[in-house]
């Protein structure tokens, strides 16, 4: 779980854990990002006997999370 400051409060952000997609999408990431992503991920997952985070439940969370704050501002 992370918490951000938006304005004047703060929201948690908290990653989905892996679960099976219902459509598949091909998106291109800059190089920078997918490797900062990944690297959220594999800090996530670290210390855990199986993977339960991935690069798309972490995307999908964060577009999630970004929507979410549209609508509210």
């Amino acid at each position: 779980m992370i918490f951000i400051y938006i304005g004047d409060y703060m929201d948690r952000f908290e990653p989905s854990k892996s679960k099976e997609s219902n459509l598949i999408k091909s998106i291109r990431f800059p190089e920078e990002l997918n490797n900062k992503v990944q690297e959220a991920v594999d800090k996530l997952n670290k210390g855990k006997k199986t993977k339960e985070y991935s690069f798309n439940g972490f995307v999908c969370s964060a577009c999630e999370f970004a929507l979410k704050h549209m609508e509210e501002n």
